[in-house]
Formats: C-alpha cells, sequence, structure tokens
C-alpha cells in the first residue's frame, strides 16, 4: 500500500495564506514543499507550534493533519519496528486532533488506512527480526552472511590455486534458488557464483564450456536476466577475448533494455564502463563481420 496523497484541507489551508509565519518557508503558494524541505521538517515544526500553546484555532486541525501525513511518511523506510509504531502512535494522536478540529472521515480516512498498513508491517518486520535472531544462533550468520563466507572461501581456494575446490563452492552457491527458502533475496550471491562458473569455463575449458554454463544460469533463473544489471559491465569485461561475443552481446543489449525500462541513460555511465564497452563492440563487430 502506498502513502495517500496529501489531504486537500491541508493544501487548501496552505494556499489560503493563513498559515502561521513559520511555515511560510516550507511550502510553496501552490501548496507544494520547498527545495530542501521534507515531512520530516513540517513534522518538527507542527510538534513544535502545538506545543508551544499560542495555536491559531483556525488552522489547527489542518496543522495537525499535516503533522500526521509527515509522521506516515518518515515512516516508509523506517527500519525499526518499535520506533515505527512509535511515531505511528503520534500519527495517530495527531488524527484523532484532526478530527476533533473540522475534519471528518472524508480526508482522514486513507491515513487511518495507512496507518494500519504501517502498524501490520512494523509486526511483520518485528517476526523477521526474531526469526533472523533465531537463525543466526543456529547457523552463526544470515543467510546472506553464510553465502557471502561461502564464496569468500572459494575466491580465496581459487586465488591460491585449488580450482577444483573453488569451482565446487561457487556451484553450491550458484544453485540455490534465489526465489523461495532461506535463500531467497540474495539473488546477488547467487549471480556471483554463476558468474565464477562462467569466467571460469571461458578461460579454462573454452567457449563452448563457457555457453553450456551459460545456458545453464539462464535456464536456473526462469525469466530473470543473467547477470544482474549491477554485475553486467564486470562479467563482460571477464568474458573479453575468450571467444564469446555472442553472449557479450547479449548482456550488452539486456544492461541497455534494463536501462531503458528504469528511465535511465541506455550507455554505461562511467569511464572504466566506457572502456569496456569500447572492447566489447570491437569483439562484436568481428563476430558480425564473420561468414555464419
Amino acid at each position: 500500500m502506498d502513502l495517500p496523497s496529501v489531504p486537500a484541507g491541508v493544501t487548501t489551508v496552505i494556499t489560503s495564506g493563513k498559515l502561521p509565519p513559520e511555515f511560510a518557508t516550507l511550502f510553496t503558494s501552490a501548496g507544494e514543499l520547498t527545495d530542501g524541505t521534507g515531512w520530516s521538517h513540517v513534522v518538527s515544526a507542527v510538534d513544535e507550534y502545538l506545543a508551544a500553546g499560542c495555536v491559531d484555532e483556525n488552522v489547527r486541525g489542518a496543522l495537525a493533519l499535516a503533522g500526521a501525513y509527515g509522521r506516515l511518511d518518515d515512516l516508509e523506510d523506517c527500519p525499526d519496528p518499535d520506533a515505527m509504531d512509535e511515531d505511528n502512535d503520534r500519527a495517530v494522536e495527531l488524527l484523532q486532533e484532526a478530527e476533533a478540529n473540522g475534519f471528518d472521515d472524508d480526508e482522514t480516512s486513507e491515513l487511518w488506512r495507512y496507518s494500519e498498513h504501517l502498524r501490520s508491517r512494523a509486526a511483520e518486520f518485528r517476526d523477521y527480526i526474531a526469526e533472523m535472531d533465531a537463525y543466526v544462533a543456529k547457523h552463526g550468520a544470515t543467510p546472506r552472511g553464510r553465502l557471502e563466507a561461502k564464496l569468500g572461501q572459494a575466491h580465496d581456494l581459487y586465488a591460491a590455486g585449488d580450482r577444483v575446490a573453488a569451482i565446487a563452492l561457487f556451484r553450491e552457491v550458484a544453485e540455490i534458488s534465489p526465489w523461495d527458502g532461506e535463500f531467497s533475496g540474495c539473488f546477488d550471491r547467487v549471480d556471483v557464483g554463476w558468474c565464477r562458473l562462467l569466467h571460469d569455463s571461458a578461460h579454462v575449458d573454452g567457449p563452448e564450456a563457457a555457453r553450456r554454463i551459460w545456458q545453464e544460469a539462464r535456464a536456473h533463473y526462469r525469466a530473470a536476466r543473467f547477470p544482474v544489471t549491477t554485475h553486467a559491465w564486470q562479467l563482460i569485461e571477464m568474458l573479453l577475448g575468450t571467444g564469446v561475443p555472442d553472449i557479450i552481446e547479449v548482456i550488452i543489449y539486456e544492461w541497455v533494455e534494463a536501462a531503458e525500462q528504469a528511465g535511465e541513460s541506455d550507455v554505461p555511465v562511467t569511464e572504466d564502463e566506457h572502456r569496456v564497452f569500447q572492447l566489447a563492440l570491437a569483439e562484436i563487430e568481428v563476430l558480425h563481420a564473420s561468414p555464419q
């Protein structure tokens, strides 16, 4: 559930010019927050104003409602369930004050529903934290931490020349399902496992073996992209000069597609990415220039 829009009654009071002077710098004449102002600033201003005691009764309800809205806005990304409940309780008090000062259900009902949604989220988060605490007590680390440790061990073994043991660990991580079970949400760690398997195969076993790993990884990912976007350019660089420009071309195409879908630039965005991009294009041009 998304945070509802600012209640119309709050916007009306803001644009009416009736706000106390201390709120003038927080909003534009159109009722929007000014540059550099967040709802947390509004929350602080409302709390200070209402606590001072000299309140203009004509705007008390609107300010209380604005404060409630700001409190709920601040809670969207709160990582602490206890803090969520505490601030939510204050938002509820402000909603009650708004209703006691002229605002009816038409203005407050959506915020009440959102408040309940946040309370349910806090309870779920609290349960999750308890589950993770129990998991760590049993396994010594979180699911992500366990994968990080296994990948770290595999990297060390590979660097030390124990390829067989390293590849076994990389594959153990790669074959974990990122879709369900205890390791759901660890997609990027699973991705590292497949990237390292592909890198090793391309450099040691040759292009055809690399293509088999590529197809295996793509099948494991179901309809999702391999590699994940954040690993794309690093993997491309790892595959340069290994005879798999066809794989590199797919990775670049899907990176561009993902960037366009996200509304971002459709070209590499860092100097290093541009360097890898140019090297990759050179290999792809050779691929397309070759007789099929």
